[in-house]
C-alpha cells in the first residue's frame, strides 16, 4: 500500500523538497505509525532543511516535519503506551510530512480532550514550548514583567494569552501595524513595532525604567544585544530559537556588564523527555484549548504538496500564527 511523503533531496533551499510515493512502513521496535489528519509547520523544519541543525537519523529517505495529529495505524514491538486506533499528537524532529508518519512512540501523546485537529497540529510543538517557557524555566506570576519577541507568531500569540492569564505584564515586539494588532488581540499589555520604534527605548519607557524580569527570545541575531538591555539586574534571557539567524559573537562578559544577567538556551525535547511530564504538559495545553482559554491562530491551511511555498512564507517571517497541512 502506497502513501505520499515529502522528501528532502539535499540540504539548502525549498527547491529541494519534493512529493513522492513510497510504501507505508511497518513499525520498528519502539515505534508507531500514525495516519496523519493534520501536520504542523515550525521553524525547526527550516533549520533541518538548510542544514543549520544536523539531520537526526540515517534513514535513506529524509522526510521533514516536526509535528502532527492523527490515529495510531500500527504499533511496533515493545510499545506499551499506545494501541491501534488511539488518537495522538506527536512532536518529532523529522518525519511528520507524510500521510503515515513512522515515529518513536516516546514522541507521541494521547489526546484526552475534545480539540480540533488543525488546532492541535498548529499548537502542539508551540504550545508545549509555551508551557515550559512560562511554567518550568522560571516562576512566572502577577509580579513579573515579560518581553516576548515575535509576539504575532505562533509561540508569541500563545505566550500573550497564557502569560496574561497567569497575571504577568506582557510586552511584545512585532513587525508592522498588522502584526502589532494581532499581538495586541492576544493579551499583550503593550506591543512595540520594531520596524518603527527602537524596542529597547520603548521597553524602558513603558516600564518606567524598571525593565523586564524575563526576555523570551526566539529571534536571536536581529534583536541581539538589545534583548539584554531590556532586562533588570539579575534578569533572565531565555534564548529558545533563532528565526533571524544564530548569534555568533556572544561574549559571556556581557552578562556581568549588563547587570549580572542569566541566560539559558532550552529545547523542548528536554522538557518532554519524561513520559509523566510530557503527559502533564500536553493535558495542560489541550485542556486550555478545549475550555477556550487559548485561541489558536492559524495563518493558513495548505495541502502538503505546497510545503515549499509554506516554508518560504515562514522563513520570510510574513506569517501571523501557524501554517498547517491537510
Amino acid at each position: 500500500m502506497k502513501q505520499r511523503i515529502i522528501k528532502l533531496l539535499d540540504f539548502g533551499s525549498t527547491e529541494n523538497l519534493s512529493m513522492i510515493e513510497v510504501s507505508i512502513p511497518k513499525p520498528e521496535s519502539g515505534k508507531i505509525v500514525v495516519k496523519n489528519n493534520a501536520i504542523g509547520l515550525n521553524f525547526i523544519d527550516i533549520y533541518f532543511r538548510t542544514g543549520l541543525y544536523p539531520w537526526p537519523n540515517n534513514d535513506e529517505i529524509k522526510i521533514p516535519g516536526s509535528e502532527g495529529v492523527g490515529y495510531v495505524y500500527a504499533v511496533g514491538e515493545n510499545v506499551k503506551d499506545f494501541k491501534e486506533g488511539d488518537k495522538v499528537a506527536y512532536v518529532s524532529n523529522v518525519g511528520a510530512c507524510a500521510e503515515y508518519a513512522h515515529i518513536n512512540s516516546s514522541s507521541a501523546v494521547k489526546i484526552n480532550y475534545t480539540v480540533d485537529d488543525f488546532d492541535v497540529a498548529a499548537s502542539t510543538l508551540k504550545g508545549l514550548t509555551t508551557h515550559y517557557l512560562l511554567n518550568l524555566i522560571t516562576e512566572v506570576d502577577d509580579t513579573k514583567t515579560l518581553l516576548v519577541h515575535a509576539a504575532a507568531g505562533g509561540v508569541g500569540q500563545l505566550m500573550g494569552q497564557w502569560g496574561k492569564d497567569i497575571g504577568a505584564t506582557m510586552i511584545g515586539t512585532a513587525g508592522g501595524p498588522e502584526k502589532v494588532q494581532t499581538a495586541t488581540n492576544q493579551g499583550y499589555d503593550h506591543v512595540i513595532d520594531y520596524k518603527k520604534d527602537n524596542f529597547v527605548d520603548e521597553v524602558i519607557k513603558f516600564t518606567n525604567k524598571n525593565k523586564c524580569d524575563v526576555v523570551y527570545d526566539g529571534v536571536a541575531k536581529d534583536v541581539f544585544p538589545g534583548s539584554m538591555d531590556c532586562l533588570k539586574p539579575r534578569g533572565l534571557w531565555v534564548l529558545f530559537g533563532q528565526s533571524s539567524g544564530p548569534i555568533t559573537d556572544f561574549n559571556f562578559g556581557m552578562l556581568s556588564a549588563k547587570g549580572s544577567l542569566f541566560v539559558t538556551r532550552p529545547t523542548l525535547a528536554t522538557f518532554i523527555a519524561d513520559r509523566i511530564e510530557y503527559n502533564e504538559s500536553a493535558d495542560e495545553l489541550y485542556s486550555r484549548i478545549s475550555n477556550g482559554k487559548l485561541n489558536i491562530g492559524i495563518y493558513e491551511k495548505m495541502p502538503l504538496e505546497n510545503i515549499s511555498e509554506a516554508q518560504d512564507l515562514l522563513e520570510s517571517r510574513k506569517t501571523q500564527g501557524s501554517i498547517v497541512f491537510s
